[in-house]
């Protein structure tokens, strides 16, 4: 996850089989990755602002997504730093900032998987044991795992601060910020660990919750449809006075959109990190290279899209956003009237 932080120092390495992903990379990381940023920032931002409205945050669910955002919002701020870094500006190789964006990236990253397991598994309670949701699915509950997860991330990677140091490499005009070879075992353990935790284990967990909620759907909408009218009926009343199952489509999205977006970068770092001792980007085909790159930003993309699944999926949300947009365009239009009438009377 660290080294998405020199691509400018490392592409290079690609351009002698064809300049084409320079080109392609030029592009990506010039003009894609500031509106990845920018949108995320916005979009992040609104949804944390509805999601903190009171008809929203009440539910457990809301808990879990707001800590998703948040730390989306934290890779985003790494990602900002890669892009300055196009610009010319090199803050990210500066000492101490090095150490903090990578500790940063790790643990936004670790963050932001764990989270959406968690927003997987309420969701997994409520379609496939709806009966558990009211003792399993509460807002004490939620408040306790995220503050445990976010806990427990921020010890287990206070180490990426040891590994990462900034040094000058030989035939680089600057110092940049690398692994530190004097713990090249220790950074090796803590790369295949890392990648048990974020990507083998929770991705693995989501891809099975979500089977087994299609499943669990498709049986019951079997049971509906050949039981009789009363049952349905009975079922479709249940699902609208119990406000966590009214985002179970919600959730549901957020989960395949992460699983879908997320998993092929991740399934690939996992064959490099298998066929090579020390992957870098150095050891990648020209293929392999533009692969990576694209599944890349897909993946970044991830951290900015939610807003627009929350709109797509989340009636309450949209609902919520259009008060709050009415009330602030009413507020403004106050302020001004009152202006008005101010110089007016003056």
């Amino acid at each position: 996850m660290a080294w998405n932080m020199t691509w400018k120092n490392t592409t290079h390495l690609w351009l002698a089989e064809d300049i084409l992903i320079q080109k392609i990379g030029t592009v990506l990381y010039t003009y894609i990755l500031p509106v990845i940023v920018g949108s995320g920032f916005i979009g992040n931002s609104l949804s944390i602002w509805v999601f903190f409205r009171k008809s929203l945050r009440k539910l457990s669910s809301s808990v879990y997504v707001l800590a998703v955002l948040v730390s989306d919002t934290g890779f985003l701020v790494s990602l900002l730093f890669v892009w300055l870094e196009v610009l010319g500006y090199y803050l990210n190789h500066a000492q101490g900032v090095c150490q903090v964006l990578v500790y940063l990236t790790y643990v936004c990253s670790f963050l932001s998987v764990w989270y959406m397991v968690c927003v997987t598994v309420e969701n997994f309670i409520t379609i496939c044991h709806p009966t558990h949701v009211q003792i399993m699915c509460t807002r004490a509950r939620a408040t306790t795992v995220v503050i445990v997860l976010a806990l427990a991330a921020l010890i287990m990677y206070s180490l990426s601060v040891m590994i990462t140091k900034v040094r000058q490499s030989p035939g680089s005009p600057r110092a940049l910020c690398e692994k530190n070879l004097e713990y090249q075992t220790l950074t090796s353990i803590f790369t295949y660990v890392d990648s048990i935790i974020t990507l083998l284990i929770p991705l693995s967990g989501i891809a099975i919750m979500l089977t087994a909620m299609v499943l669990s759907t498709a049986n019951s909408f079997r049971w509906r449809t050949e039981s009789s009218p009363n049952r349905e009926l009975m079922g479709r009343r249940l699902s609208a006075a119990n406000p966590q199952v009214r985002v179970a489509k919600m959730l549901f999205a957020l989960s395949v959109s992460f699983l879908v977006m997320n998993s092929p970068i991740h399934v690939v770092r996992l064959y490099y990190l298998l066929r090579s001792n020390s992957p870098t980007i150095a050891d990648l085909s020209y293929g392999e290279g533009l692969m990576h790159l694209v599944l890349l930003f897909v993946s970044y993309s991830n951290c900015s899209i939610k807003v627009f699944l929350f709109l797509i999926f989340s009636r309450n949300f949209r609902k919520t956003l259009r008060n709050l947009c009415k009330g602030l365009i009413g507020c403004v239009f106050k302020c001004n009237k009152y202006k008005l009438n101010e110089r007016t009377f003056v």
